[in-house]
């Protein structure tokens, strides 16, 4: 099985490519709205990987395997609405119900397989994960002299072998949503576009297509629902409601434009064979090169483009280009070609 990330930086129009890919025989693709973020989570697999392949200590990996067990239990718990408990455990992902209830058993077993021992002693970096009324009493219990019980369970982890067992755990894990027949699995910023080598390195095969876009249409398109002119509206995004955009900063002229100026110039510039940057203009005003050059990437054969125009019609999402032409600011649209110019896209 191998995997694709499709990655942005908020509101780049990575949907299209994500739904372009549905079109194709052989891969597995989920709903645009369905990212699998157990990737980029803190605690989650990047930073477990780190702290037992890369960057190994004691501490950190005995740290990193109770983090990304807290991880698997907050994002995989899926409650009945009466499990008062559980609802307070769980951050709502439910990807118990997402892997057919497998989830937790399979990433338990994942790293648990790195596991080489545990034993009792003293470890005082327990403390960080306790609770606060925890910590107080262990503080009580040693001035009274009672060490022998602030013993805690330390557990020796190696993360030998870490890519090929992740690879092989994630391919089990998602063999219970996909196909007969589908070896290519969609990731939405399964990665991010930062720094992407550490997941490409963890999972063979896998490839990175990060989706850039003009900042004047990632603006007007991501404009607070609330506030802009009802003149305006009609230029938002589809999904678009009103706070399911704000991480964009979009109520701050000038915070939106540091925002975008960050993220972009933090994305990874280097050349690594394995990612791929497309820009959504190209994708709809040029789709039939774009799209070859997309499959050339991934090493798909365009005789398996079974249902072109299904899921992503460039001809609609053409709509989507050049907005900015049409939002009523002006002097908005001026700040940002003064600000971010060397990001504008011609088309």
């Amino acid at each position: 099985m191998r995997f694709i990330d499709i990655s942005g930086v908020g509101n780049s129009g990575k949907t299209a490519v994500t739904d372009l890919l549905r079109e194709v025989e052989g891969v597995y693709s989920p709903e645009y709205s369905f990212e699998f973020d157990l990737f980029r989570v803190p605690g989650g697999l990047l930073d477990l990987r780190r702290n037992l392949k890369t960057d190994w200590s004691p501490v950190r990996s005995h740290a990193a395997y109770f983090q990304f067990l807290d991880v698997v239990t907050k994002m995989g718990a899926n409650p009945a609405w009466w499990n008062i408990p559980g609802l307070f455990r769980s951050t709502s992902q439910r990807y118990q119900r997402r892997f057919n209830h497998k989830f937790q058993r399979l990433s338990e077993e994942f790293v648990n397989s790195f596991v080489k021992g545990r034993y009792r002693a003293e470890w005082p970096y327990e403390n960080l994960r306790m609770s606060g009324w925890r910590r107080f009493l262990c503080k009580v219990l040693r001035r009274l002299g009672m060490r022998r019980y602030l013993m805690a369970e330390v557990v020796m982890i190696d993360g030998e072998d870490f890519d090929a067992r992740a690879l092989a755990y994630l391919s089990a894990l998602y063999r219970e949503v996909v196909q007969d027949g589908e070896k290519l699995v969609v990731l939405n910023n399964g990665f991010e576009p930062f720094n992407p080598s550490p997941g490409l390195d963890m999972l063979a095969g896998s490839r990175q297509v990060v989706v850039i876009r003009d900042p004047r249409d990632c603006y007007v398109s991501g404009l607070n629902h609330y506030k802009v002119d009802s003149e305006d509206k009609h230029l938002l995004a589809f999904d678009n409601d009103g706070l399911s955009k704000s991480f964009l900063a979009t109520d701050d002229l000038d915070m939106f434009v540091r925002r975008y100026r960050l993220y972009n110039e933090k994305v990874y510039q280097g050349d690594d064979p394995r990612t791929l940057h497309i820009r959504f203009e190209d994708l709809v005003r040029r789709y039939e090169d774009c799209v070859a050059r997309i499959f050339r990437f991934l090493e798909i054969s365009p005789l398996r483009h079974k249902q072109p125009g299904k899921y992503f019609d460039h001809h609609v999402s053409a709509k989507n280009v050049g907005i900015w032409r049409h939002y009523r600011h002006r002097d908005e649209v001026r700040y940002l070609e003064s600000e971010l110019s060397e990001f504008l896209i011609d088309v």
